[in-house]
């Protein structure tokens, strides 16, 4: 089968297209004759080497994959042959086949598109977990509003009774962001970008803080972090770190804390998905998705990293 290929770390030159042979699922496993196969921005980084963690090499990337049931190992009773799917994998999505676990591989209705279901995986399941502790009637602001995470809540706060400022780097990306339902979209690269966000809150500041961008922009966004208030970090797009002095959170006894889905229990993201499902029946959510052939990874990669993508990034498989 066809399968993209990382054999050295670095960029997305990296990646080549290769044939490999199709694996064989374990006993509680399915094989997904893979149809979309979801990228991430962890997927940069991780064929970087700048990831959490660090595969062995080589490997195949691609942990969300949504398709058609090949076949069942041996235990599996919960799914059938030729049934929709959507699926969480260890790793191996960007191919034609991948393996899944049995209990992270769900149904998906056939009105919902595979490239549109890959949405509800990694990024679906890190935006609810982000929302997780909200409460309606407080204020988030979401940093890189126009992107894979970011349109998802976008719409997901909207629909939890919070106030949402969005932000984003160009003027389409910022019509998108509106176009959502954000009660305000602000564009980060502009100098004023913060008191654009105070007027928004009367002074106030945000009770939430959605960060990915990274660099410079976390230590202007405690400028805009309301008394009490919470900045979550979940990635950082511009790939610099930052540094904050931990003095300067006594001051409005902020919080900064770090999110990471894997850290969620099997039945969080297990419940995520459904409540995404049950969302997208609802019409409460639209998913933004661009696709690429699987023979274009290198470019999807590129795209991602150049900021020029909104909405959810996959590769399509023909088989």
């Amino acid at each position: 089968m066809k399968a993209i290929r990382v054999n050295e770390l670095g960029g997305a030159d990296k990646l080549s297209l290769e044939e490999i042979e199709k694996p064989t699922p374990s006993a509680d496993e399915v094989l997904i004759k893979v149809a979309a196969a979801g990228i991430n921005y962890a997927d940069t980084m991780m064929r970087a080497g700048n990831y959490l963690t660090k595969p062995d090499l080589p490997f195949t990337l691609g942990y969300e994959a949504a398709g058609t049931v090949e076949s069942l190992g041996e235990n599996v009773t919960n799914l059938k042959v030729g049934q929709r799917v959507l699926a969480t994998t260890s790793s191996g999505g960007y191919a034609e086949f991948a393996t899944a676990k049995a209990a992270l591989t769900m149904p998906i209705p056939d009105e919902l598109g595979f490239g549109e279901a890959t949405a509800l995986l990694v990024q679906g399941l890190t935006a609810l977990g982000l929302l997780n502790e909200t409460k309606a009637g407080q204020t988030i602001l979401i940093h890189a509003a126009a992107g894979g995470v970011g349109t998802l809540l976008v719409q997901l706060a909207k629909h939890k009774g919070l106030k949402v400022i969005g932000t984003a780097s160009s003027e389409q990306k910022l019509q998108l962001v509106a176009d959502l339902g954000a009660d305000f979209a602000i564009n980060y690269s502009e100098s004023d970008w913060t008191d654009e966000v105070l007027k928004a809150t009367d002074g106030k500041g945000a009770d939430w803080i959605i960060e990915m961008v990274g660099g410079a922009i976390v230590a202007q966004n405690l400028k805009v972090l309301a008394k009490h208030g919470t900045m979550w970090i979940y990635g950082a797009a511009s790939g610099e770190d930052f540094k904050v002095s931990v003095l300067s959170l006594m001051a409005k006894n902020h919080t900064i804390r770090g999110y990471w889905l894997m850290n969620e229990s099997v039945q969080n993201r297990i419940a995520f998905t459904k409540e995404l499902l049950e969302n997208l029946s609802a019409g409460r959510l639209k998913i933004q998705v661009t696709e690429f052939p699987l023979e274009q990874a290198k470019e999807a990669h590129e795209a991602i990293e150049n900021r020029k993508t909104t909405g959810k990034v996959v590769l399509t498989v023909g088989n």
